[in-house]
């Protein structure tokens, strides 16, 4: 009845994971070049300009910068998302399937939601944290972001026009 279809219900699931991924990612790679570049600038104690305007640079991107690469990372899973649920060929029978899998990613949402909060929470971390205060809010609010964007993906998913050849109007 359903050949060659190629529909995938697991976004949502996959967006979740991988903001989550690259939020730890982004948290002890934000540690790491900070204390590095800290202590490298100590240890080498150069009266030269350039060396200590590296090390600041380095700093800077740990503490700046990070946040605004994990924005985009997540601004384009999320419009990737959005197309990959216009253009899939569904059939209402599978709603219910993906309300599961909607119930599966809040579960595994709340997991990796206090998963983050406890890394965040470390006071080794609490530095570097506190310069990516927007990446925590989302990542505490998980579930939420979760549930928003999995509903947003079931509408556009399945509420849109069909046409002859079973691939939208647009």
């Amino acid at each position: 009845m359903i050949k060659n279809k190629k529909a995938d219900f697991t976004g949502v699931l996959y967006l979740i994971v991988s903001i989550t991924a690259f939020a730890f990612f982004l948290l002890i790679a934000g540690y790491i070049s900070k204390e590095i570049s800290t202590e490298m600038k100590e240890k080498i104690n150069s009266s030269r300009s350039e060396i200590n305007t590296a090390f600041d640079a380095t700093t800077n991107v740990a503490t700046g910068t990070l946040s605004a690469v994990w924005y985009v990372m997540f601004g384009g899973l999320l419009i990737g998302l959005v197309i990959t649920a216009w253009y899939m060929p569904t059939k209402p029978i599978f709603v219910p399937i993906f309300i599961i899998l909607l119930v599966v990613t809040i579960i595994v949402g709340v997991a990796l939601s206090n998963a983050y909060e406890k890394l965040y929470g470390f006071e080794t971390m609490s530095e570097i944290a506190d310069t990516q205060s927007s990446i925590n809010f989302i990542m505490s609010n998980l579930p939420y972001v979760g549930f928003i964007i999995g509903v947003i993906a079931l509408i556009v998913t399945f509420a849109k026009p069909k046409s002859d050849g079973g691939t939208p109007l647009m």
